[in-house]
């Protein structure tokens, strides 16, 4: 607007200017029309100079705004009205608008692509060029022929036309001056409220996640100059997910913006309190050298765990605190965050909930532990895992009648994992599906090439017991493994079994109804193993290795593995015992009737070839060295003890 109308201000100040032997009248649509042509081209030129769209944007602009500015001199001139002969020199009227052209589009490239500070002082006399070179040759280009006497023109009419065109062009002038204030104010309150929301938490009034890492960072570069430490707590409520169900939402908002208040007012120098999400906050304190950090989180737990009022009651929360120091218990803030959040993990998963520091070697077991947890979801896509398979040994007959599969873990970056370790994550996590299935169709597929049809032990997880379609699962497996049913033997704890009776109970009946055996593992470790065996036929028993390790030196631990063996000779369901090291072990096991044992003392876990030539060493006469005799096979690192 403001552009525009100087343009058009200028050119018809000028039009005034020029002296003609007739009196001179002016069509007010055509004058008003060109000053409207004057304010909207100026605006496209302006526009398309700073679009961006294609690179001679900004000349292109210019000459927008330079054929701007020609139509509204010509339209103005459509508006002259003079008593004579109106005649043009096409010469004149070409350079005009050639000028205009060329001297706009030098002049916004001067403004848009600045080689020195001197150069937008160049681009306004080039503006002014424009304009000038524009009206004062498209006016030597008019010429008049007076057809009657010359009468001259009214001056004082003139000025009073004059002023008023001045007049209205300083109101256009103003107001787009005034809309361009306007605008700027609008845009800085724009900018600061956008400022405040993405710094702030509308609800609390505290500072929030955007802003929480360069508060941090920013206290522990100011303990980098020697300021002092930095201390960080990160709080979790207990129980709001309680007092939300419990109250609504409105109820848990209140509490929120209350306790949000209340931690705000309670900041000292150098503290600064922030809202993580939901109910999860951070503390970030600058403090002295001196200061105990225990005593910080005390007060904290405090200050957060103290009951507020919100909705017209008392509310309150118990809450878990994680804390850490800069540098104590990180080298930066992200490292500080990342071992406080540890922290906080471990006082969340005491049921009290309380206070734990930063603790090096736990968090690094944790930080392991996640570390597993996360890996584990890809593992068999990475081919990391193998199986192993340990001989079980007939004692009556004194070979082997079958082995069991064990998962074996290489981690690339921690190397051999204990399936102890990384089975309960991948139950956690849901990963043992996946896994579970590749260890029954990997073992299916070895057992289906032995020599000797073996029996194959699998072991079956909870999660795995859980899922509804297992039974067709295993039978799609055998089938394009080519493993007979029969040889396939189930492994499930008391623990798997009882963790949903009857649902379990049902999926073991199909497996059963495939052909398949089930097999009660680590019989006597449950809280109703006798309720186990009264809900469900199973094929065999296996004795947990911690009544084994005992029998030596524990007589109940004797007595109990005496017991079970009877029970199970009694219900004619085998006894598997695991675990068996040691000579006196396997004599005692022996001679309460055990029927299968499995151990270091007949064999370690082996790979699938190394167990057919295991075989096959018995095969030729292993077995008749006697009791407690070893056969050794040179290249498979295992021994076979023989009775």
């Amino acid at each position: 607007m403001a552009a525009g109308s100087a343009i058009w201000c200028t050119h018809f100040v000028s039009m005034l200017a020029y002296e003609t032997p007739a009196p001179v009248f002016f069509d007010p649509v055509p004058t008003i029309l060109s000053l409207f042509i004057a304010i909207v081209g100026t605006a496209i030129g302006f526009g398309v100079a700073s679009s961006g769209r294609f690179p001679l944007a900004p000349e292109a602009g210019g000459m927008v705004i330079g054929a701007a500015t020609t139509a509204m001199h010509y339209l103005g001139m459509r508006g002259y009205r003079v008593e004579g002969l109106v005649s043009w020199d096409e010469t004149r009227v070409v350079w005009s608008v050639v000028l205009a052209l060329a001297l706009g589009g030098l002049a916004l490239n001067r403004a848009m692509r600045p080689v020195t500070i001197w150069c937008r002082y160049g681009a306004l006399a080039v503006f002014v060029a424009m304009i000038v070179s524009l009206h004062f040759t498209g006016m030597s280009a008019l010429r008049i022929e007076v057809l009657g006497p010359s009468v001259p023109q009214d001056a004082d009419a003139l000025w009073a036309l004059a002023l008023s065109v001045m007049g209205v062009g300083t109101m256009v002038v103003g107001m787009g001056v005034v809309t361009a204030l306007l605008d700027h104010r609008t845009r800085a309150v724009a900018d600061a409220d956008r400022l405040r929301l993405s710094t702030r938490d509308p609800l609390t009034g505290l500072g929030n996640r955007t802003t929480f890492l360069q508060v941090l960072s920013e206290a522990c570069a100011w303990s980098d100059t020697g300021g002092g430490r930095v201390f960080l707590a990160l709080v979790d409520l207990d129980d709001f997910k309680t007092l939300n169900d419990l109250r609504g939402q409105s109820a848990g908002d209140a509490y929120l913006a209350a306790l949000g208040a209340r931690i705000r007012d309670d900041m000292g120098v150098g503290e600064c309190a922030i809202r993580l999400g939901g109910d999860e906050f951070a503390i970030v304190a600058r403090v002295p050298a001196t200061q105990d950090l225990q005593s910080f989180l005390t007060r904290m737990r405090d200050l957060v765990c103290a009951p507020v009022r919100a909705s017209g009651t008392l509310l309150g929360c118990s809450a878990s605190l994680g804390g850490g120091a800069y540098p104590d218990h990180g080298l930066s803030a992200q490292d500080l965050h990342a071992n406080t959040a540890l922290a906080l993990s471990r006082a969340k998963a005491n049921s009290l909930g309380d206070i734990e520091i930063c603790d090096t070697s736990i968090d690094d077991r944790e930080r392991r532990r996640r570390a597993l947890s996360v890996d584990l979801r890809t593992v068999v896509d990475r081919d990391e895992l193998h199986l192993v398979f340990q001989p079980q040994l007939d004692l009556e007959t004194g070979r082997c009648n079958g082995a069991e599969a064990l998962l074996r873990w290489r981690h690339p970056d921690f190397g051999p994992v204990s399936p102890a370790d990384f089975i309960p994550l991948a139950e956690d996590n849901g990963a043992i599906l996946q896994i579970g299935d590749w260890v029954l169709c990997e073992a299916c597929r070895a057992a289906a090439t032995w020599t000797r049809p073996l029996h194959l032990g699998v072991n079956l997880s909870a999660v795995q017991l859980m899922r509804g379609d297992l039974p067709e699962r295993v039978a799609a497996i055998l089938a394009d493994t080519g493993l007979p049913a029969e040889r396939l033997e189930l492994e499930v704890t008391e623990t798997a079994l009882m963790a949903s009776p009857e649902k379990n109970i049902a999926v073991l009946a199909a497996l059963r109804a495939l052909g398949v055996s089930v097999t009660l593992d680590d019989f006597g470790t449950g809280y109703s193993a006798l309720a186990s065996l009264r809900s469900f036929p199973f094929d065999r028993l296996k004795l947990d290795r911690g009544f084994i390790n005992d029998l030596v030196s524990c007589e109940s631990a004797r007595a109990i593995v005496h017991s079970v063996i009877m029970l199970g000779q009694s219900l004619k369901v085998p006894v598997v015992a695991e675990g068996v090291e040691t000579p006196d072990q396997l004599a005692f096991l022996q001679g309460a009737g055990c029927s299968t044992v499995q151990g270091f003392l007949y064999a370690r876990p082996m790979a699938p070839a190394d167990l057919m030539r295991f075989v096959e060493v018995e095969k030729h006469g292993a077995s008749s060295l006697g009791p407690g005799r070893v056969a050794e096979v040179p290249s498979s690192g295992f021994r076979a003890v023989t009775t």
